[in-house]
């Protein structure tokens, strides 16, 4: 009876084992593919530690999107 019952534990610790390699390939996926944002959002919050203002770090990084101008073309097919 007792070997019975120290199968099931150790089978239980594996089992355990493949969930937190599946979350670390989960989270180590999601870094990835926010790797720019994570990066940026990762450097502003060493700034704000540091005693400096990220937030005209990211006002200066977007001003550029906000003032850009779009029209019809930008969003259409130009080959008709």
């Amino acid at each position: 009876m007792m070997k019975f019952l120290r199968g099931k534990k150790g089978q239980g610790m594996s089992e355990y084992l493949i969930i937190l390699a599946l979350v670390a390939i989960a989270t180590i996926g999601a870094v990835i593919f926010f790797a720019d944002n994570v990066r940026e959002q990762i450097s502003n919050l060493a700034e704000e530690i540091a005693g400096s203002d990220a937030t005209v770090t990211l006002s200066a990084a977007y001003q550029s999107q906000a003032t850009s101008t779009y029209n019809l073309s930008d969003f259409t097919d130009s080959d008709e």
